[in-house]
């Protein structure tokens, strides 16, 4: 489906008005500190908001929205760094569940899904390409980073079989042989490492006849294309903040603004957010098109956004003086935050040597 710019247009306002109430940078402390790494009151209000079912069905109770809809809200998971496992379970679990689940199994996850009450977050293969083994019944193998999985109730695992075909597998995290180890990223989320030692799995068999493989695919580059709309939400947020204390910052009687060599630095600053905005434009409408295209469009505007991202969030901490390190200024956390997404999914020379293969494929 493709959304209409009033609908997309409330969703971004309704979410940005819940963060700028909710989701200060000081009331950011408090979720950093509970146990979950994120607020379970805020996880409730956007089920109840419909944040949760955006990439549902209309019949299932969602909006059915499609990826300029899911950038609208990334862009405020962002802008406030956003604690909330939006983008493992809403986004990313949801789409791939959406592909590939049965009519039984969509049934059964979706209306948790939409009321917040399960999380569900997808473990993919890592870049090491260990693969876990699916024999028809168990899962035996492990993935040592799993967004999101330290506050999941079920995973879905991308695995192999015993003829080595890709496939994809619905596991309860609390399952008879699944081992678990939680920890904090760098930026403050959940992750966790999971082992499979014989663990009881439920293959993933969509009615469609789509191939495993295909739908992971599109769900790498949809999780793709939702971090290149973070980015800009954190990009047009360190532009903001960063200009504001050009203009009161004080040094040798006058405001720091006033050098022209700083004011450059911020054009250059607002030149890529721009870059940055049509090129993430460009990769959402890239997902409805042809795969190889797809693939050439979505791989060349992560590489160039995670690029571009860190070097506005260079400057702003190099403009910020010795504070853009702290953790007393937001700043420091949003290049966390960043340093985390740019390994996500695919990092930037991966996507980089996908593009140019699709190109030279073209």
């Amino acid at each position: 489906m493709s959304t209409d710019l009033e609908t997309i247009g409330m969703l971004r306002d309704s979410a940005a008005r819940y963060a700028d109430d909710n989701y200060g940078f000081h009331q950011r402390w408090s979720v950093l500190a509970r146990p979950e790494g994120y607020s379970p009151q805020a996880w409730s209000d956007f089920a109840e908001f419909g944040f949760l079912a955006l990439r549902l069905p209309e019949d299932d109770g969602g909006l059915d929205g499609d990826a300029v809809a899911v950038g609208a809200i990334m862009e405020i998971v962002g802008a406030r760094l956003l604690m909330e496992p939006v983008l493992a379970s809403a986004v990313v679990a949801s789409g791939l569940l959406l592909k590939l689940g049965s009519a039984s199994q969509k049934a059964v996850l979706l209306p948790r899904l939409a009321d917040g009450s399960l999380i569900l977050a997808f473990a993919d293969e890592d870049e090491a390409g260990n693969a876990c083994v699916f024999d028809g019944s168990r899962l035996i193998g492990g993935k040592p980073g799993v967004l999101h999985g330290d506050v999941a109730g079920e995973l879905l695992v991308a695995a192999r079989d015993t003829a080595g075909a890709p496939v994809v597998l619905r596991v309860a995290a609390d399952a008879a042989g699944v081992s678990r180890r939680s920890y904090r990223l760098v930026d403050g989320r959940g992750a966790a490492g999971f082992s499979f030692d014989g663990a009881p799995a439920e293959l993933l068999l969509p009615e469609s006849g789509l191939s495993a493989a295909a739908a992971l695919a599109e769900t790498r580059d949809e999780a793709a294309v939702a971090l290149c709309a973070e980015s800009l939400g954190i990009v047009r947020k360190l532009v903001e903040i960063t200009n504001d204390y050009l203009k009161v910052r004080k040094q040798f009687g006058r405001v720091i603004g006033s050098n022209q060599a700083l004011q450059h630095r911020m054009v250059d600053c607002l030149l890529l957010q721009e870059e940055i905005r049509a090129l993430t434009s460009a990769a959402q409408q890239a997902l409805a098109g042809p795969a190889l295209e797809r693939t050439r469009i979505v791989s060349g505007a992560r590489a160039y956004i995670v690029h571009a991202a860190r070097k506005v969030c260079n400057e702003a901490v190099q403009m910020h003086g010795g504070l853009g390190v702290t953790d007393e200024l937001d700043v420091s956390h949003y290049f966390r935050r960043l340093m985390v997404n740019a390994a996500l999914f695919g990092n930037r020379d991966a996507h980089f040597t996908r593009f140019t293969d699709a190109a030279l494929a073209r």
